[in-house]
């Protein structure tokens, strides 16, 4: 007689679909609309789409880290064909769904194919993830890591009223340094195509000069 799995089973782990390609990582941030970026210059690179990135196009691969956000803001997911990643463990059996381990324990890249480490945000997480698909140099949009305008945001999804002191960006940038010195021990290049990004770990570059 089978018996039901244990949860620990149903995780997943990645497999390496790229070898040592170029992946663009597509964030949140308000630069994302304010570069007003043809999305067609990427239809034939591998592209991360994070959270409601995954919209502006049909990518091989997107990820999201928060657990209220599938809910509130994948209503078009069914939609999209590429891999759907997640490390919200409550996701488990949710239909195209794949959930890797999630690692809080420190900063950095994760080389187990079944763990990602968090970072403290999705695009950092996301970055885990193209290195266990198999990217070999990384290329990051919307990561501006501080407002621009006014805005968190490229889009208004997020309709949630923001306390007006908050600032995520010094949390998040705390992991940066790790993730980078992971990259580099792995030989993995990380160029940061975000114009005046807070972000400063990785070389600022124009998009159009590593399309």
């Amino acid at each position: 007689m089978i018996q039901n799995r244990p949860m620990e089973n149903n995780f997943w782990r990645a497999v390496k679909i790229w070898d040592g390609d170029d992946v663009f990582i597509l964030g949140g941030g308000p630069s994302l609309k304010l570069l007003d970026i043809d999305i067609g210059l990427l239809k034939n690179h591998r592209v991360v789409a994070v959270n409601c990135a995954y919209r502006l196009g049909q990518f091989e691969a997107m990820f999201f880290g928060d657990r209220q956000w599938l809910i509130d803001h994948g209503d078009g997911l069914a939609d999209f064909g590429g891999l759907k990643v997640t490390i919200i463990k409550d996701h488990i059996g949710k239909p195209g769904i794949k959930v890797l381990k999630r690692d809080n324990s420190k900063y950095g890249i994760s080389t187990d194919p079944g763990v990602l480490r968090w970072n403290y945000n999705s695009g950092a997480c996301a970055i885990n993830l193209a290195v266990l698909l198999g990217a070999g140099r990384i290329i990051l949009l919307g990561f501006d890591m501080r407002k621009v305008e006014g805005r968190y945001n490229y889009h208004d999804e997020y309709s949630k009223p923001l306390k007006k002191n908050h600032d995520p960006y010094s949390r998040f940038l705390k992991s940066f340094p790790a993730i980078a010195r992971d990259l580099k021990e792995l030989g993995i290049e990380c160029l940061n195509a975000t114009p005046g990004s807070a972000l400063t770990e990785f070389p600022i570059v124009e998009l159009e000069d590593v399309i």
